[in-house]
């Protein structure tokens, strides 16, 4: 009886086990067919494959000698090929996680990778329902082509593609896709080789809800358009401070989280989409330094959003553009980071009708030798709905930055409260001080966001 209670976790079901067992790496959950007989083949129920190789590598293990390094790896690889392909199996593989970490052992012993290929290959089955592989590398290596059986798995759910270091996994030509569960994608530093490759793909996910990019700085410069085309998208993310010079068009009408970081593009054009809650804005031109982008057709896009942040850097915007904006109406957050053109706050706060908070971030929100021109008519944003506006500017603010806040302060009829950052703006205290106020507007100076002293 003792021995009974002592191990009750043994008369458990093989389903309870087994997914106990699936929050362990492979390898650990293999070990415990030695515990007694009832345990030699639990392991092997889980459907779940979780391998991580840092064990084999030096860089993570200092005692490691290039020749043990080699035998490790080659144990590793062979444990691999066991459980995919030998008398210890898993199937139906469900989820197959793998971080992969390339060194000079795998270059000395396997000029190429045909293994890794062989492993995604034999996991790619309609069984499949989450496939997360990450790889990195500290020596040269040829970038890996996915094999087309991944892109036919009808129950994947997630898939997650990863270069850590530089991009080591290209796309050929997808003709055939058939993901047609596929609900998050996410792909960092990965290599397309033409235009239509990420059309096709996108095309072949008819559920698809996320799309995460980035893409690295290598690999799209030949790539003239790209374009995100999906019916049923709704959050989209990607991020790239410099690399690619082309235009990028957005047609996804359930959208409603747009996140984008771009420093080097030509042009953005996106169609409406109705159900757009928040857009973030970080881009630039692929001109460089005070270069110019068309952002008209972008504006139109996004002009259902309800929050949106916005940064520009050194890039200007066309003044017949930005006469031409169209109305924000839903808009009710508004962030404005680094931003060149002074102009584009007083339009984007004219055609903000139902503007109810305002922060303006970064050093200077806004750059160069210009003066502030108060829009005409006064805002309806600033009559009826404007209460809070924030400044985070660690370095303090120019005269025309001034003189906005002191035009917000005074024709903010309904504004409750105007947060300063940092404390120590004693000119700008100053003036906010001495300022006629339109409300009884509460000032609050600070060392940092949302707190400090009051009026």
């Amino acid at each position: 009886m003792m021995d009974e209670e002592q191990d009750r976790i043994s008369n458990l079901s093989d389903d309870i086990l087994a997914h106990i067992l699936s929050f362990l790496e492979l390898r650990d959950a293999f070990k415990t067919m030695i515990l007694s007989k009832r345990w030699e083949k639990v392991w092997t129920l889980t459907h779940i494959i979780n391998l991580n190789n840092k064990s084999c590598v030096r860089r993570f293990d200092q005692r490691l000698s290039l020749d043990k390094e080699i035998r490790r790896r080659t144990t590793f690889i062979n444990f691999i090929n066991g459980v995919l392909f030998g008398h210890n199996m898993i199937f139906p593989v469900k989820a197959f996680t793998l971080s992969y970490y390339f060194g000079y052992a795998d270059f000395i012993r396997y000029r190429h990778s045909p293994y890794i290929i062989k492993w995604v290959d034999a996991v790619s089955t309609n069984d499949l329902e989450k496939f997360d592989f990450s790889i990195s590398i500290d020596c040269t290596f040829p970038a890996l082509n996915m094999p087309p059986t991944l892109f036919q798995c009808q129950n994947l759910v997630t898939l997650s593609l990863e270069s850590i270091n530089r991009v080591l996994i290209r796309f050929d030509v997808l003709e055939t896709v058939c993901l047609l569960s596929l609900k998050y994608l996410r792909l960092v530093k990965v290599r397309f080789e033409e235009e239509n490759t990420l059309k096709n793909l996108l095309s072949g996910c008819p559920v698809l809800e996320e799309l995460y990019m980035e893409p690295g700085d290598t690999g799209f410069k030949s790539i003239p358009h790209f374009y995100f085309i999906s019916p049923s998208l709704k959050i989209l993310k990607w991020k790239r401070e410099e690399g690619f010079r082309g235009y990028f068009v957005v047609k996804a009408p359930k959208l409603e989280h747009l996140h984008f970081v771009e420093h080097s593009m030509l042009g953005f054009s996106m169609s409406v989409s109705p159900s757009l809650v928040s857009v973030v804005m970080d881009i630039g031109s692929s001109f460089g330094h005070h270069g110019h982008i068309s952002v008209e057709k972008l504006f139109q896009g996004i002009s259902n959003a309800q929050k949106l942040e916005w940064s520009t850097h050194h890039t200007f915007m066309a003044k017949v553009e930005l006469d031409n904006l169209p109305e924000f109406c839903n808009l009710t957050h508004l962030k404005i980071g680094s931003c060149q053109d002074l102009y584009f706050v007083s339009s984007i706060i004219q055609h903000s009708p139902h503007l109810k908070h305002l922060i303006f971030d970064k050093d200077h929100f806004i750059s160069g030798p210009m003066t502030w021109m108060p829009p005409v008519p006064v805002p309806s944003c600033l009559i009826s709905h404007l209460e809070t506006v924030e400044i985070i500017a660690p370095e303090g603010q120019t005269s025309y930055e001034i003189e906005l806040i002191l035009y917000l302060l005074h024709m903010g009829k309904v504004l409750k409260k105007m947060v300063v950052t940092p404390f120590s703006c004693i000119d700008l205290r100053r003036k906010l001080w001495e300022s006629p106020k339109a409300s009884g507007c509460k000032i609050v100076f600070s060392d940092f966001p949302a707190g400090g002293t009051s009026r």
